[in-house]
């Protein structure tokens, strides 16, 4: 994701990239919220420094992930480098009008603080992009992203502030929907706090909620299926172990064989050696 050449703005939405510093009062106002949208291995914290109305908020997202905080929010990334990702900034009347004739909405409040599985409005943001790196934005085109964004987000996240709770249950669609994450990301450092955001729900409420659908807290369904695809290499190929382990997701070779250890009862030496499938050739 390469970033915007300037600060681009038009009166419904304002973006700018991760890093740049914004004193842009009309941005920073309660009027607006903020979509923050990382690179790819970027990291962006978005924090408040609170005060007498309103507490201390702070949370980290990189991607796939996207953020929505308050205008006042501040974003910065966690190293020296050059910034990477976009910040939009998105007028709340605009985006309550958008909803109303759209989707005939009395209201439309989006709740602040939360981050979220979103490839639609990392695409978005891919294409805002593309479109102005190294001229002039066009107005009229930034017109056209501010109504793509604000019925988005109204449409997903604009029902109740308290959306990200709603619900008992965990249905098969947003179960599926985190199990085909897991095998996507598999290699990657899953946080429960990753998957709770796919299906729009804290963290706590989603642990809960997976483990009435499955029988089975998220830590273990995602271990389970790490070692299901190592075995599956041991078996089947000749990868060194340590590629095995990184391949599934387990962030040493030691930690691999503990874990494979104490869920196999073997280690995944001595799996191999019982279980390896030569390849026919």
């Amino acid at each position: 994701m390469k970033q915007l050449p300037r600060s681009s703005l038009v009166q419904d939405l304002r973006c700018h990239s991760i890093g740049v510093a914004c004193t842009d009062g009309a941005v920073q106002s309660a009027r607006r919220i903020l979509c923050v949208i990382p690179a790819d291995r970027t990291t962006a914290h978005a924090s408040d420094v609170g005060g007498n109305a309103r507490p201390c908020r702070h949370i980290s997202v990189s991607a796939p992930f996207i953020a929505i905080v308050p205008a006042w929010a501040r974003v910065e990334l966690d190293t020296d480098g050059d910034p990477c990702g976009l910040v939009v900034a998105l007028d709340l009347a605009k985006l309550r009008e958008t909803a109303r004739k759209a989707l005939g909405a009395a209201t439309c409040d989006i709740p602040c603080w939360f981050t979220a599985w979103d490839p639609f409005l990392r695409e978005a943001a891919v294409t805002l992009i593309a479109l102005h790196v190294g001229r002039s934005p066009d107005p009229m085109c930034l017109t056209a992203f501010a109504d793509v964004f604000a019925l988005h987000l109204a449409l997903r996240y604009g029902h109740n502030a308290d959306r990200c709770d709603a619900g008992t249950s965990l249905s098969q669609p947003k179960l599926s929907v985190v199990e085909h994450f897991i095998r996507e990301h598999i290699a990657e450092n899953i946080q429960i706090e990753h998957l709770a955001a796919l299906v729009h729900m804290s963290s706590s409420h989603f642990a809960r909620a997976f483990k009435n659908a499955t029988g089975h807290p998220p830590h273990f369904y995602l271990t389970t299926e790490r070692l299901r695809l190592a075995q599956s290499m041991l078996s089947e190929g000749s990868l060194p172990l340590i590629d095995v382990a990184a391949r599934a997701g387990f962030q040493t070779q030691q930690h691999f064989t503990e874990v494979f250890h104490r869920y196999t009862g073997c280690t995944p030496r001595a799996f191999r050696v019982a279980h390896h499938r030569p390849t026919i050739r």
